[in-house]
């Protein structure tokens, strides 16, 4: 691509906030949270509307160089190359792209207000259970989710056929020891809340640590093997692949 085509190109798309993206041979230096030089190669920057700067690497997905939303871009013309100035001054941070060839460059505005909406996560589960209280017992009635006490919000408190209440604490990964002490901190504050002894912990989640497990064993609570609930999955993880019919 001629450089003053980009030139030209670099100025539209900051004039009229429009996103820039464009493949190019450059070296980068980088002064703020660290001090870093990159050699020269060839790159993928990305300039977002809010003047966000990324820089990547053929391979990997995180960029090699980035600067926030805020910061001041400007380019330099030279004799042999370009130069791209990245400041952004609340954080003393400075990026420094030396261009040397610009082998294609893309603008353009992009609309997008949404909000990305997530499922599997500890609100999930209780739900989860809530609607399906078979997974923590036949006997099993929840109450409520989310109920609170001075020490946190119990994720589904109920009671099960024996007249025991029943505190149940969701973890979307692998439940570890911190866990297990949060369980029994709320175990504990149903107990005195509620003026009773009968009260069950049951810890749920996908997998328990080893010595969580034994750690839970030893407060005599319960472990039961809960995934959360993946609405976005586009299939079934377990249906059959057309090859294997």
């Amino acid at each position: 691509m001629e450089r003053a085509a980009f030139v030209r190109e670099f100025g539209k798309a900051k004039a009229s906030h429009e996103m820039l993206v464009f493949f190019c041979e450059c070296e980068i230096t980088y002064s703020g949270r660290a001090e870093a030089f990159l050699p020269k190669g060839d790159r993928l920057v990305v300039v977002k509307q809010d003047g966000v700067l990324l820089i990547h690497q053929p391979v990997n997905g995180n960029p090699i160089n980035y600067l926030k939303a805020g910061g001041e871009l400007t380019l330099e013309e030279n004799d042999h190359h370009l130069s791209l100035h990245g400041r952004y001054t609340p954080n003393k941070e400075f990026i420094d792209v030396e261009i040397f060839k610009v082998y294609g460059a893309m603008r353009r505005p992009l609309e997008d207000g949404q909000k990305q909406t997530l499922s599997g996560n500890e609100a999930d589960m209780s739900d989860h259970i809530r609607d399906h209280p078979e997974l923590i017992g036949k006997d099993f009635k929840p109450v409520s989710r989310e109920e609170h006490t001075k020490v946190g919000f119990v994720d589904v408190f109920g009671h099960d056929g024996k007249g025991n209440l029943v505190v149940i604490e969701c973890k979307r990964y692998t439940a570890g020891l911190a866990a297990v002490s949060q369980l029994h901190r709320y175990v504990e504050k149903i107990r005195q809340l509620k003026g009773t002894k009968n009260v069950k912990g049951v810890m749920a989640s996908p997998k328990i640590a080893p010595n969580a497990l034994e750690m839970l064993k030893g407060y005599g609570y319960e472990w039961k093997h809960v995934h959360p609930p993946m609405r976005h999955e586009r299939h079934e993880r377990k249906q059959k692949s057309l090859g294997e019919f």
